[in-house]
C-alpha cells in the first residue's frame, strides 16, 4: 500500500505495481476500479405539457469495447449520463502485505476521478468533423479525497437537433490513486500523491434516418436482384418468397420480416385489401417469421388452410429501426371446381323459343349461342378472387412526437405488378377467364372433339357460328369449354336441330261415351299425324262453340317418344326421324266429357267444334276440325248420381260412425247434409263439407234410443248389451242416416227434384230416434248447443294437410295457464327453424272422449277452413297432433292478458294516453269484427272476457266458433251494471219505449253516437260490423304501417 522502501530520496526500492519517485506510481492492473454500471439516456422532454415525449437509452456496462447503437430518432434535449463503479482497496492491497515505512504516516487511496467527455460528430463530404464537445466530471471524487464507491449523475439540458450520419460519442473515465503523508522523525515533511491508473469505456450513438433501399433504385444490381417475389403467385402449394438486393448505407440491413395476410372484399371501394385497424379492432396477420440479414438467408414459407387471396408483405428493416415494404398477392385454391348452373343453360338463342331453343326453323346460315351464367367458380366468384386490389392504406406510427408517422406503406414500385395475380383485376365472367369452342355437325359416329378448339377473343359468353348447307332434319352439336385460373376447365355442350316444315295431319277419327277411357266419363280421339324431319311432340285439342267459335276448353297432351328397336317391330306404324327419336303415327288421347259441361239451359242445343293443332318438335303447327255436335249426348252432362256404399264404421254405447263412397260427377258438390229421421217425423240435419266421406255423430245415450224400425234377423255386433236395453228380445236395431249431397246444377232450379229423388228411396226405411229434450234457448243463434251444426260439420271433417300441420317435436309446453271444461291451456315453445316463438297450446284434458277429441277437431277445421287471418282475430298459428293428448291447437300467445282485466286495473287512473288507447281498441275490435262477419262467421258472445291483448296491446277476438257455449252471462263484464235501478223483467218495456241508457262516465259524445246507433230497437236500423267501420273510420287518421291515429271531430 505504500509502494516500496526509500532510504533517501532518490533511493527507493519500489514493490510489485508501483513505479516512479517515492514509488508514487501505480502501474498494477489489480488497482484499476471496477465498473458496475454505465449507461446514456436520450430523452426528448415536452416542458409545456411538463412531460417526457420519448426516450432512448444505451447501456455500455461490461463492453470489452466501445459500444455502438443506431437510431432513427432525431430530436433530444435531455441527456443523462449515469456511472456507477467501486474499488475494495482491502481486498487489493491485502495481496501485496508490507510493513510500512516510519516514514510514512497515512496513506488513502480509491477513486479520485470519473468523467465523461461528450462529443458530437457531423457528417460533410464523406468525413467527420466535430461540431460540438462537451467534458462532464463527477464532482465527490479527488486525489485528496479518493473514494472506493462511487454513484455519479451527470447531464446536460441543450437541444440537439440530430441529422442522418450523424455519430454522438461518450467516453467515459475513472481513475485510481490517492496520496502519502511522510514524515522525518516526528515531523511531518510533506504529503506525496500516487499517480492515478485509470478504466477508460465507450459509447457511440449513431443516427440513420435513411431507409433501406433496393439495388434497383440506385441501378446497381449485377444479377438480375429482385426486391421481392413468390415462385408461385397462383397456387395449391406453399406460398415460397424469395427476395436480394438490398442493402443499407449507413447502418446496414439487419432483418427481414416476413408477414402473409388474407384479404378481403370491400364493397365500398370494390376491391381487395388487407384487414383495417379499427378503434374496436387491431387485425394480426395469419403468419409472421424474422429472417437475420447476417450470414446466408434461410427463405420462410407458408401453407394457408384456405382458399383465398392472400397479401405477403416483406419489410427490410435496418439497424436504426427504418423499415421499407414490398408486396406480392397470391392466389391459394386446392379445392374448388368449375360448376354448370341447371337454371342458365347454353341457349341457341337464334332457335325458336317455342322449342326451347332446340330447334332453329329459319336462318340457317348461322346460328348465335349464349352460355350466360352457365359456367363459374363459385369459390372464386363469392370470394371476389379476381378483383382489383386496392392500394396498401399506411398504418403504424412512432407516436404524436415521433419522427415517422404511417411508416408503414407500399410504395408503387415494391407492390406486386407482374405475374397473373398482381394488382389489376382479372378480366373474367362469373371467374371463368377463358372459354373455348367447337361445333360439329352431328352424325352416328359423333365423338368428343379433341381438335378444332378456338379462343373466344375477346372473352365473351356467346359467339355465332357460321353453317353450311343445312336440310331440314340436320343437327348441329356446340361444346364450350370454360378455364378458371387455377387451371381447372369444364367441358358443356348444346344440340341444335333444324326443320322448316310443318307435320302433316290425316283426317279424325271421335269415339263418344267409351267404358274402358281414363276418366270416369270418357270419349276417344285418334289423331294420325307425322313429320319426317322431326317427328310429332305435342298435340292440342280446343274445344269452340260452333257458330260464335268461343272457347270452352282447351288441353295439351306432350306425345312420348318410343324406343327405336320397338319402332322397328312396327314400321308401317312408327318412324324415326334424324334425330334418333321415333314416334307412333297414331296417337290415341282420351278426353274427360266433363271438359264440355256447360249450363243447363243451353244443353238442348249446345254444339261444340274439336279443333287439334298437332306440334312438331320444332313447335310448327298443322290444324284439323271436328264436330262434335250436340253435347247432351255426352255422358256424364247433366247427369249426377248419389253416394253409394253407405256403411256403419264403428259404433259405441254413445257414438256412430260412418262411411260412404262419393259419386262420379261432372259438377262440384256444393256440400253435404246427413239427415236423421226422428220418430215424430221430425228431422236433424248435420252440415258435412263437401269433401267428407266419413261423419261421427256422437252424444248419444241409452236413453236416447228408444224408437227403432225393427227387423228380424243376426244380433248386430258393435252395441254393447246395456245398449238396447228396454228393446224387445230378438231384435235388433238398425239406424239408418240419409246423406244428402248437394250439387251445382246450373241455375234451372233443378237442385231441388235432385234432392227430392234421392230420399225417396229410403223413405220406406224410416228410422227415427229421440234425442234429449232441448229449450228455446238452443234454438236461439245466441248459443250453441251440443248438437249445433257446425260442431258436427267441421268435427267429422277429415284434418287434411291444409290443416297447417306442425311437428309435434317442434313445440314444448312450458307451463300451464288455465283449465276449462274439456281443453288445458298451455304456455308453449314455438321452435321453427331460425327462430324459437311464445304460443298458446290448447290440449284436450287427460280424461278425453271421443266427444271431445271431436270439439277440438271442429276447432281445427273452423279455423283453418273458415276463419283466416286478421292483425285483430287471435291468430290459429298451426295444429299438431299428439300422440298422447290427441289433436293439439296451436295460437298466438297475447302477453297482455284478457281486456276486462286490463280495464277493471285501469278504471281508476283514467289518463290521456289510457283514453286514446282504448280508442285504438275500440276500433280495432271493430275492424276484428268486420273481417269474422265478412267470413259468415257470428261470434254470439263478444265482450271483454272475449277479447285478449298482445304485447302492443293490440285486440285480439277470440270466444267465437263451433264451441258449446257458457252457461255464463255477461254478469262480470267491465264497467258498471247494464240498466242499473231496473229489473230484469223491466228491461224489455223499457227498451220498447225507447229507453237508452246514459253515456258512460269516460266515453267522449263521438263514441257514444256510434252506441247509440247500436241500440236501435228495430234490429234493421242498427249499424252492422261494416256500417261501424265506415264510421270509425272517420275518427282516425291513417299512417304509414297501417297505424291509425285517433281524430276528435264528430262522426
Amino acid at each position: 500500500m505504500h509502494g516500496g522502501t526509500c532510504y533517501s530520496p532518490n533511493r527507493c526500492r519500489c514493490a510489485t505495481g508501483y513505479k516512479g519517485e517515492l514509488c508514487g506510481g501505480v502501474q498494477s492492473q489489480a488497482f484499476l476500479p471496477t465498473i458496475e454500471k454505465i449507461n446514456a439516456t436520450f430523452t426528448y422532454h415536452r416542458e409545456t405539457l411538463k412531460r417526457d415525449e420519448y426516450s432512448y437509452k444505451c447501456d455500455a456496462t461490461h463492453m470489452t469495447k466501445p459500444d455502438i447503437t443506431w437510431t432513427n430518432q432525431g430530436k433530444f434535449n435531455v441527456l443523462e449520463f449515469y456511472l456507477k463503479a467501486s474499488l475494495d482497496d482491502t481486498y487489493v492491497f491485502s495481496r501485496n502485505p508490507r510493513p510500512v515505512p516510519s516514514y510514512i504516516s497515512t496513506v488513502q487511496f480509491g477513486i479520485v476521478s470519473a468523467t465523461a467527455s461528450v462529443v458530437h460528430m457531423k457528417l460533410k463530404n464523406g468525413g467527420y468533423y466535430k461540431a460540438k464537445t462537451d467534458n462532464l466530471s463527477c464532482s465527490k471524487p479527488s486525489p485528496t479525497n479518493p473514494i472506493t464507491d462511487l454513484s455519479c449523475n451527470l447531464n446536460t439540458s441543450y437541444i440537439i437537433q440530430f441529422d442522418s450520419g450523424d455519430r454522438y460519442m461518450v467516453h467515459f473515465s475513472v481513475s485510481t490513486g490517492g496520496y502519502r503523508n511522510l514524515q522525518n522523525g516526528h515531523s511531518n515533511f510533506g504529503q506525496n500523491t500516487y499517480n492515478a491508473i485509470k478504466t477508460e469505456n465507450s459509447m457511440q450513438l449513431h443516427f440513420d434516418y435513411e431507409d433501406p433501399i433496393h439495388c434497383s433504385e440506385d441501378h446497381n444490381c449485377t444479377s438480375g436482384e429482385i426486391p421481392f417475389l413468390l415462385s408461385h403467385d397462383v397456387t395449391n402449394v406453399k406460398l415460397s418468397p424469395f427476395w436480394s438486393g438490398w442493402k443499407d448505407k449507413l447502418s446496414g440491413v439487419s432483418r427481414y420480416v416476413f408477414e402473409v395476410w388474407k384479404m378481403e372484399y370491400s364493397y365500398d371501394r370494390n376491391g381487395l385489401r388487407e384487414p383495417l385497424i379499427t378503434s374496436a379492432i387491431n387485425p394480426v396477420p395469419l403468419f409472421i417469421q424474422e429472417v437475420n440479414a447476417t450470414g446466408s438467408i434461410h427463405f420462410p414459407t407458408y401453407e394457408p388452410r384456405d382458399p383465398g387471396v392472400y397479401s405477403t408483405i416483406l419489410e427490410v428493416n435496418d439497424r436504426a429501426n427504418n423499415s421499407k415494404y414490398a408486396r406480392q398477392v397470391a392466389i391459394f385454391d386446392r379445392t374448388s371446381n368449375i360448376s354448370t348452373s341447371l337454371e342458365d343453360l347454353i341457349v341457341v338463342t337464334t332457335a325458336s323459343p317455342l322449342s326451347n331453343f332446340t330447334w332453329q326453323t329459319s336462318q340457317f346460315s348461322k346460328i348465335k349461342v349464349s352460355w350466360t351464367g352457365h359456367f363459374m367458380n363459385d369459390v372464386h366468384e363469392k370470394g371476389h378472387f379476381l378483383e382489383k386490389i386496392l392500394d396498401y392504406e399506411p398504418r403504424l406510427s412512432d407516436g404524436k412526437q415521433g419522427r415517422r408517422h404511417d411508416y408503414k406503406k407500399i410504395l408503387p414500385r415494391f407492390d406486386d405488378n407482374d405475374g397473373v395475380r398482381n394488382r389489376s383485376s382479372i378480366p373474367n365472367i362469373k371467374s371463368i377467364i377463358r372459354f373455348e369452342t367447337v361445333g360439329r355437325y352431328v352424325n352416328s359416329h359423333l365423338i368428343f372433339p379433341k381438335s378444332g378448339w378456338k379462343d373466344v377473343v375477346p372473352l365473351s359468353d356467346n359467339k355465332t357460328f357460321p353453317l353450311t348447307d343445312i336440310r331440314d332434319g340436320d343437327s348441329y352439336q356446340l361444346w364450350i369449354r370454360a378455364h378458371d385460373i387455377m387451371g381447372n376447365s369444364k367441358v358443356d355442350s348444346a344440340v341444335v336441330h333444324f326443320d322448316r316444315s310443318p307435320p302433316t295431319v290425316h283426317p279424325l277419327k271421335v269415339e263418344y261415351n267409351i267404358d274402358d277411357g281414363k276418366y270416369p266419363f270418357s270419349s276417344r280421339v285418334r289423331v294420325a299425324a307425322e313429320d319426317e324431319h322431326s317427328g310429332v311432340r305435342k298435340i292440342s285439342f280446343r274445344f269452340v262453340v260452333n257458330g260464335t267459335l268461343e272457347e270452352k276448353a282447351k288441353k295439351d297432351f306432350l306425345i312420348e317418344s318410343k324406343p327405336k328397336e320397338e319402332c322397328e317391330l312396327i314400321p308401317f306404324d312408327c318412324k324415326c326421324v334424324p334425330m334418333g327419336e321415333c314416334f307412333l303415327k297414331d296417337t290415341v288421347l282420351d278426353i274427360n266429357n266433363c271438359w264440355l259441361k256447360v249450363p243447363i239451359e243451353q244443353v238442348a242445343n249446345f254444339v261444340l267444334l274439336l279443333e287439334v293443332t298437332v306440334y312438331n318438335s320444332a313447335m310448327l303447327s298443322s290444324k284439323r276440325l271436328k264436330t262434335i255436335g250436340m253435347v247432351k249426348h255426352l255422358h256424364g252432362i247433366q247427369q249426377y248420381y248419389s253416394p253409394s256404399n253407405i256403411t256403419v264404421i264403428r259404433r259405441t254405447s254413445s257414438s256412430v260412425s260412418i262411411k260412404w263412397i262419393q259419386a262420379k260427377t261432372c259438377y262440384e258438390r256444393a256440400g253435404i247434409v246427413i239427415i236423421l229421421y226422428r220418430p215424430d217425423n221430425k228431422t236433424k240435419k248435420f252440415k258435412v263439407h263437401k269433401d267428407a266421406d266419413t261423419f261421427d255423430l256422437t252424444g248419444l245415450s241409452i236413453q236416447d234410443l228408444l224408437c227403432f224400425h225393427l227387423q228380424h234377423g243376426k244380433k248386430v255386433e258393435g252395441f254393447p248389451t246395456s245398449g238396447v236395453a228396454g228393446i224387445v228380445i230378438g231384435f235388433i236395431a238398425v239406424l239408418i242416416v240419409v246423406i244428402v249431397v248437394l250439387v251445382f246444377l246450373g241455375r234451372t232450379g233443378r237442385l231441388q227434384p235432385a234432392k227430392q229423388r234421392i230420399t225417396a228411396g229410403i223413405r220406406t226405411v224410416r228410422n227415427t230416434i229421440r234425442v234429449r229434450a232441448t229449450s228455446n234457448a238452443y234454438n236461439n243463434r245466441a248459443y250453441i248447443s251440443r248438437e249445433d251444426d257446425d260442431i258436427y260439420f267441421y268435427g267429422g271433417m277429415d284434418m287434411k294437410e291444409d290443416t297447417m300441420k306442425i311437428s309435434r317435436k317442434n313445440i314444448s309446453l312450458e307451463s300451464e295457464l288455465a283449465r276449462g271444461r274439456f281443453a288445458v291451456i298451455f304456455l308453449a315453445k314455438y321452435y321453427t327453424k331460425t327462430e324459437c316463438h311464445d304460443v298458446v297450446a290448447k290440449t284436450i284434458k287427460d280424461d278425453q272422449n271421443e266427444e271431445a277429441i271431436m270439439k277440438m277437431k271442429a276447432k281445427i277445421n273452423f279455423y283453418t277452413k273458415k276463419v283466416g287471418r286478421h292483425k285483430n282475430v287471435l291468430e290459429f298459428i298451426g295444429s299438431v297432433e299428439d300422440e298422447v293428448r290427441g289433436p293439439m291447437m296451436i295460437l298466438e300467445y297475447c302477453s297482455k292478458g284478457v281486456l276486462k282485466q286490463f280495464l277493471e286495473a285501469i278504471k281508476s287512473n283514467i289518463s290521456v294516453d289510457i283514453d286514446e288507447r282504448l280508442s285504438r281498441m275500440v276500433f280495432g275490435i271493430c275492424l276484428g269484427m268486420d273481417f269474422l262477419s265478412s267470413k259468415q262467421v257470428v261470434h254470439r258472445r263478444l265482450a271483454a272476457r272475449n277479447i285478449l291483448l298482445n304485447d302492443m296491446y293490440e285486440p285480439k277476438i277470440t270466444g267465437f266458433g263451433p264451441d258449446p257455449s257458457s252457461d255464463e252471462g255477461d254478469d262480470k263484464s267491465v264497467g258498471e251494471t247494464p240498466y242499473p235501478g231496473l229489473q230484469s223483467r223491466e228491461v224489455p218495456g223499457k227498451l220498447k219505449q225507447g229507453y237508452k241508457m246514459k253515456k258512460p262516465e269516460y266515453c267522449d259524445d263521438t263514441f257514444f253516437k256510434v252506441m247509440l246507433k247500436c241500440w236501435h230497437y228495430d234490429p234493421r236500423k242498427r249499424s252492422g260490423f261494416e256500417q261501424l267501420k265506415e264510421q270509425m273510420n272517420n275518427m282516425f287518421t291513417e299512417a304509414p304501417g297501417d297505424d291509425y291515429y285517433y281524430r276528435t271531430n264528430d262522426l
